[in-house]
């Protein structure tokens, strides 16, 4: 039987990633399209059909299509009965830590790109700046806390979760946040896991 979700997305992308660490963690079954974002496929009128953003990731689940990774993941949460909110109360905290969580560290996604990806190596005292005090605020919460919200792995976890298991990659340490690299090994752990560059391949296929 084919999976009735469809991911599209492309392995360097964090934002997309999260999608299929959700459900390599709930293990459930996907399809995925590879969109080659180097030769601009994420611009394509076909593409733009179905996300107007024009960037990944996007999930096609019957009628819907749906971008931006934190509206997918609450959405799959709801419709999957996992990694969500179990009462009224928890799910507003988990939108309330989604939004905190693209705040303080996106700028570690921002100077991963700048490295990896050639940018402006001008932005990259600030942007380090930023992602050094994101990540301090982060390891701070995260003292006597097993997971983001509760003891238990939510989509607050899973959101935040790619841009720390590349922090290499931005420039930063993970030693020289304890508690965030407890958190982390705690999800590395987790049955289904799998680190970014092996979560999806580069070519559409059955996951």
């Amino acid at each position: 039987m084919t999976a009735p979700f469809i991911l599209y997305g492309n392995v360097n992308s964090q934002p997309a990633t999260r999608i299929a660490l959700f459900f390599r963690l709930a293990g459930i079954p996907f399809q995925y399209r590879h969109l080659d974002l180097r030769a601009g496929q994420q611009k394509s009128p076909e593409y733009q059909a179905i996300n107007r953003f024009g960037r990944v990731p996007t999930l096609v689940h019957g009628d819907h299509s749906i971008s931006e990774s934190s509206v997918i993941l609450t959405y799959l949460a709801e419709q999957t009965g996992q990694f969500g909110g179990r009462d009224e109360a928890e799910t507003l905290r988990l939108a309330e830590w989604l939004s905190w969580l693209a705040d303080v560290l996106l700028p570690v996604q921002r100077a991963r790109a700048v490295r990896k990806f050639n940018g402006d190596a001008n932005a990259l005292p600030w942007l380090d700046g930023a992602a050094a005090s994101g990540l301090k605020l982060f390891d701070q919460h995260l003292a006597g806390h097993s997971y983001i919200q509760s003891e238990r792995l939510t989509i607050a976890d899973i959101f935040a979760f790619p841009w720390i298991d590349l922090l290499s990659e931005s420039g930063i340490e993970e030693k020289d946040y304890p508690n965030v690299k407890a958190w982390a090994d705690r999800i590395r752990a987790q049955p289904g896991y799998k680190p970014q560059y092996e979560l999806v391949p580069q070519a559409d296929a059955e996951c």
